[in-house]
């Protein structure tokens, strides 16, 4: 891990424990239109923009059904959730933090999630100065499984992704890593891990934790 210069985090479900929440306000959300969703059908979205989620939801649904306007709806209903409970950050998350402090290593957020709420997230858990800069889905043509994002972060650092590293929980995460040449280790939050993911990771690991010792024993 000496090659390293720059790590990436992704954002929900990586950094903090944010999927299962999204679930809860999207459940919401399709029910006022008259949905029961099941936690199985959002699966097929963890990871992507809105509008790729729309794409894949279009295809299950069909493009006129009036559950895509969950789309619409969600964020403020997770607003509110995470008014009444709080944000939690995953464990490991502010000792892996310290370790590429001392480590002199880049570190960067690449999400999915709109410029607004990586903002909000990252000052509602008080870490908003611990990272070098942050790209948004809303930023990028394309997003997560196309490598757009991390692409725009290896440009906005300087580096090569030889020398770059992408933290990740999702399958579409990782097909954009692998597709922009990254090395990506995975973190499972919602998904086991496949056999596909366990070929195309770099490493799986169960924590944040881990990937502190990892580079810290560099």
């Amino acid at each position: 891990m000496e090659q390293v210069k720059l790590v990436i985090f992704d954002m929900d479900g990586l950094l903090f424990d944010t999927e299962r929440t999204f679930f809860r306000a999207f459940q919401r959300s399709a029910k006022k239109l008259g949905y029961d969703f099941s936690f199985e059908t959002y699966l097929k979205v963890v990871g992507v923009t809105d509008e790729t989620g729309k794409q894949i939801f279009a295809e299950i649904y069909g493009e006129d059904s009036s559950i895509l306007h969950a789309f619409d709806l969600y964020h403020a209903e997770f607003d509110k959730i995470i008014e009444e409970e709080g944000l939690a950050i995953k464990p490991g998350a502010e000792r892996l933090l310290d370790v590429l402090d001392d480590k002199g290593i880049k570190k960067c957020i690449a999400s999915s999630s709109p410029i607004k709420v990586i903002e909000r997230n990252l000052k509602l858990s008080g870490i908003q100065d611990r990272f070098d800069f942050y790209v948004s889905g809303d930023e990028v043509e394309n997003g997560k499984p196309s490598p757009d994002i991390f692409l725009e972060a290896l440009r906005r650092a300087g580096e090569k992704a030889g020398n770059a590293l992408v933290l990740e929980d999702s399958f579409h995460g990782l097909q954009a890593a692998v597709s922009a040449n990254i090395r990506c280790i995975i973190i499972p939050d919602l998904i086991e891990p496949s056999d596909e993911m366990h070929r195309q990771a770099f490493q799986i690991y169960t924590n944040l934790g881990e990937v502190a010792r990892l580079i810290n024993e560099k």
